[in-house]
């Protein structure tokens, strides 16, 4: 077969969707050498792709790489072109020119339709077109069953070509002994005890409860709060917040980290928080699990799903629980 997949998002810092595909495109690799796989982006991947020789990047920069216009008619063409059998978009969609081949699509959560108010104005805009994807979508795969249940609920036309194929956790992520990890510590000027935070800076993830907790308790603990991840947006608040409770010195910004510095600084912290409001699955939960890190987060959505019975669960809106 030749199956074509989207991993535009590889282009961009390893956030959770980046994770996701790479994760999948890797192990699709080692199991699979007779299948001739087409991996479609708009812009060049920063770092080689380690897949076997029946795996082909494939650029789609025309008639422009932005504002959908690739997606919408490069991408269509192209798929033509390399005549598939089979079409995997990733990230929500479909073009909708992919009417002739098989395609699914994967959905990771819903928040865009549900909580419009927490993304910025092109997740709010594409996430009208997540309808008509569904419609059009042969099979439709679901990160959790948390996220299945959503898409029945609001679209009970997709009952009955949903699957959910749960998150795996990359075999990097495992416990790592002290003695190993001081580099890492020093490079990120890391402080001897910390809370451990890890996602893009954005509204959902409640980093506005999560600094009102810790401003609560901070004068009783010797930890710091060590949030990693990028900006994202809607974050000015986020940094208002943290003048405002006055707690400027014990909340250290990392910015991105590059995945193979991540475990490490899993195992370097003493807590692993992560009190979402939703979430679709929430890999660092299970990358901080790997690593033996104890894990605090949300008992609302996906995650208690995710975690089972072997971690804290905190209600996100109450700044008392989460502290």
């Amino acid at each position: 077969m030749r199956i074509g997949i989207r991993i535009s998002p590889l282009a961009y810092p390893m956030a959770g969707i980046a994770v996701y595909i790479y994760n999948i495109i890797r192990e699709l690799s080692d199991i699979d050498g007779e299948n001739e796989y087409f991996l479609y982006t708009n812009k060049k991947i920063p770092f080689k792709l380690e897949l076997g020789n029946n795996f082909h990047t494939i650029l789609v920069d025309k008639p422009y790489p932005k504002f959908q216009l690739w997606y919408q008619i490069g991408l269509p063409y192209r798929i033509k072109k390399d005549k598939l059998d089979l079409y995997h978009d990733t990230l929500f969609l479909l073009p909708f020119a992919v009417r002739k081949i098989p395609s699914i699509i994967t959905i990771y959560d819903l928040s865009g339709l549900i909580m419009p108010e927490y993304h910025n104005f092109r997740v709010s805009i594409t996430s009208k077109l997540i309808p008509s994807s569904i419609k059009r979508a042969k099979r439709i795969i679901a990160i959790s069953e948390f996220t299945k249940k959503e898409i029945e609920r609001l679209f009970p036309f997709a009952k009955g070509k949903i699957d959910v194929v749960l998150c795996g956790v990359n075999p990097d992520f495992h416990p790592i002994a002290k003695d190993k990890i001081s580099e890492i510590r020093k490079k990120y000027k890391l402080p001897e005890k910390f809370i451990m935070f890890l996602g893009t800076i954005e509204p959902r993830k409640n980093l506005i409860g999560l600094l009102k907790a810790y401003s609560k308790i901070h004068k009783k603990i010797s930890h710091k709060l060590v949030i990693v991840g990028g900006k994202g947006w809607k974050y000015s608040n986020i940094f208002e917040t943290i003048e405002t409770l006055q707690i400027k010195s014990d909340v250290i910004f990392t910015g991105f980290i590059p995945t193979e510095d991540l475990p490490a600084i899993y195992n370097s912290a003493d807590i692993f928080i992560y009190p979402s409001i939703y979430e679709g699955f929430g890999i660092p939960l299970l990358e901080s699990m790997a690593c033996g890190t104890p894990v605090i987060t949300s008992n609302i959505s996906s995650m208690p799903e995710v975690v089972g019975e072997a971690v804290l669960l905190a209600e996100p809106y109450s700044i008392e629980y989460i502290a």
